[in-house]
């Protein structure tokens, strides 16, 4: 899911209960009782407004991200403008709390866009505007800037390793990683857990350094041996030290 700004248009602003809104707070079907309901939860959140526009059209109107769980929006609480993650009517968990239980823990480890509040039916939190590492990727990238890219995503994926959270997604990386100026976000932990053997890096690193869009379109602009990748990357799942991980970044 992705909580970019960029590639949108224009946001337009709109009160939490105008009618443009009410497909998005009960998608994928209306529900007069679930709207209400979800309407004093916004207030219980102070969020007062709520902004269409993003790089996804969900029937009709632009949003910043679409997932099988939830889908997200600009929403203003205060003075302040946040991602909104709002539940699916068809999500497969009837609440968004061990989500937000599993992104506590990767904000913990200093990953993932600041939680600011819940509700069962949605997660505040920082909006990080950047761009989706597919299209940061088909736009003119230096060797530097690449670089701090792939290091910043794999630090962060260390830090997850060490946390003991396997965020689940990371070898579909284009719609999971934000990427702003030389730093880059882990977004989305909807299918992360604590219960897996972690494969952060693993994962990240196949996706950025030895196969895909990502990595096909990074190692023009910044070389890496993938047979070199490939044996560091498998040295570190078998013993996730700092000493594999430095020599698994050495290569980039």
């Amino acid at each position: 899911m992705n909580l970019s700004a960029r590639n949108a248009s224009s946001f337009s602003e709109f009160q939490i209960d105008a009618p443009q809104l009410t497909k998005i707070l009960t998608y994928p079907r209306f529900s007069q009782e679930e709207y209400l309901l979800r309407l004093k939860e916004l207030e219980s959140l102070g969020v007062t407004s709520l902004y269409t526009g993003g790089r996804t059209m969900l029937d009709g109107i632009r949003i910043a991200g679409k997932g099988c769980v939830g889908i997200v929006i600009r929403a203003k609480s205060g003075k302040n403008t946040y991602a909104l993650k709002i539940r699916r009517l068809d999500a497969n968990r009837r609440t968004m709390r061990d989500e937000v239980r599993l992104h506590t823990i990767a904000n913990a480890a200093g990953v993932g866009p600041r939680l600011e509040s819940c509700t069962d039916n949605f997660v505040l939190m920082e909006f990080i505007d950047g761009q989706s590492i597919i299209d940061w990727a088909r736009g003119e990238i230096t060797q530097e800037d690449t670089r701090s890219v792939i290091h910043s995503i794999l630090e962060q994926c260390y830090s997850l390793d060490r946390a003991g959270l396997d965020h689940g997604e990371l070898s579909k990386i284009d719609n999971h990683v934000l990427v702003h100026g030389q730093k880059a976000s882990i977004i989305d932990f909807e299918s992360a857990s604590t219960i897996r053997k972690t494969s952060n890096v693993s994962a990240a690193g196949q996706s950025l350094l030895v196969s895909g869009a990502v990595a096909n379109m990074i190692t023009r602009v910044l070389p890496c041996d993938r047979e070199s990748a490939i044996r560091a990357l498998k040295t570190y799942k078998w013993d996730q030290t700092r000493v594999n991980f430095e020599n698994l970044l050495a290569l980039v």
